[in-house]
């Protein structure tokens, strides 16, 4: 009996092993793949004709796109119709869900980035949340919970609140993005694709409906669409080149079977793909999440020592910064902070009942950009330009102890 389980635990450990080492094997010849393709891709890209786009010479990130489609969506004719708006929510009522059609445009107000949300649309008895990730941007912990939480903050109720997740092809948000929220919002919730969704609605609704006299917005939306039509290798100039990628795909991967077999072969080999994807996608997490964390603890070392009379307000992996006295009776937290994005801000939110002084707003805007009426001013930085940011800080520091003692 011994020998017989003995050797029924050898053949399943075995059997593992030979499982793993293939599935090692599968990746570094998927690897290998994506050398050659990528090389190949070079190669053919050189042939392609002249093209010129204001957007990719600019090489817009997920924020520029924010930018856009606000822009876009405010805009608001000469009888205070928002025609944009209205086109936008009935094709996401015509096309993917009715629940949209309870939305009615009275008055909207359609912001980027505000509360670190990237579209935030709200009106009289309704707010959309629209979470922008154009280049596959990594859910942050609890993403969508937080951007519902602070939409309720502000008096919406669940029902009145939808989420539209902006994706490049209909990628789902990870599961700890909703929190506590993911049942609740099945019904109020679209998965939107650039790639499908975006461009149709942009070159079927939008487009047929311009004025003739809309001429700069007709040449940004042109410009747009071309854009997107360039991230998905859309555009008409590319079909060659996409053939012959494709031909070098069915030779690498040996496309000679039945329609069938060969549908099988891509799909196993877009699931190996999407595999080694996601080991990326929790790499790029894992070295971020401590790479934040060594920059925080040497920022916040840095200014203890330069700053020792200072009070540092310190959140491991998310926050560094100090309490600057402004006069005798007032101070701010000056801070680096990490929620979503990296950025530098001035804030009053942990002192009560105390407003920011407009004397800091005025000395700080050329620097600090944005500002809201919660008492923080701020500016966003690249995802990873910790040099940038620090810099900006040490800027705004500078003005905000000139004529004090604090070193």
């Amino acid at each position: 009996m011994e020998n017989e389980i003995k050797n029924t635990l050898d053949f399943i450990n075995n059997a593992m092993k030979t499982e793993k080492e293939q599935e090692l094997k599968t990746y570094k010849d998927l690897f290998i793949l994506l050398q050659r393709y990528d090389a190949f891709y070079k190669k053919v890209a050189l042939k392609l004709p002249y093209h010129i786009n204001v957007i990719d010479e600019l090489y817009a990130n997920e924020n520029a796109h924010s930018r856009i489609l606000a822009k876009l969506l405010q805009q608001k004719t000469s009888y205070n119709r928002f025609e944009i708006l209205e086109s936008f929510i009935e094709y996401m009522t015509e096309q993917k869900s009715a629940s949209f059609s309870k939305i009615k445009i009275k008055n909207p107000i359609i912001t980027q980035e505000t509360e670190r949300i990237d579209l935030w649309i709200r009106d009289n008895n309704y707010a959309i949340i629209i979470e922008n990730k154009i280049h596959y941007a990594c859910d942050q912990k609890r993403q969508l919970e937080r951007y519902i939480s602070k939409t309720k903050d502000k008096g919406f109720k669940d029902e009145q609140i939808y989420i539209v997740y902006l994706s490049p092809r209909c990628e789902e948000p990870d599961f700890q993005s909703w929190g506590k929220y993911k049942d609740i919002f099945n019904e109020r919730y679209l998965n939107l694709s650039f790639n499908d969704d975006i461009l149709k609605w942009l070159n079927e609704k939008v487009m047929p409906n311009l004025k003739l006299k809309d001429e700069f917005l007709r040449s940004a939306i042109e410009q747009y669409i071309d854009h997107l039509n360039g991230i998905f290798d859309l555009r008409t100039i590319n079909n060659k080149m996409n053939m012959e990628l494709q031909d070098f795909i069915k030779q690498e991967l040996e496309l000679n079977g039945t329609p069938t077999e060969n549908i099988a072969k891509l799909k196993s080999k877009q699931t190996e793909i999407n595999k080694v994807n996601n080991q990326i996608n929790l790499l790029i997490v894992e070295i971020t999440q401590e790479n934040d964390k060594l920059f925080f603890e040497k920022c916040q070392k840095e200014l203890s020592i330069k700053y020792p009379k200072l009070d540092s307000v310190y959140e491991e992996g998310k926050r560094t910064g100090l309490i600057v006295p402004i006069d005798d009776f007032t101070s701010v937290r000056l801070s680096i902070s990490m929620e979503d994005k990296l950025y530098c801000q001035i804030d009053m939110d942990i002192f009560e009942n105390q407003n920011l002084p407009e004397s800091v707003r005025e000395k700080t805007k050329h620097l600090l950009n944005i500002s809201n009426k919660n008492n923080q001013i701020w500016k966003w930085f690249n995802r990873y330009d910790y040099e940038g940011v620090f810099n900006c800080f040490q800027d705004v520091m500078k003005i905000l102890i000139q004529n004090t003692t604090v070193h």
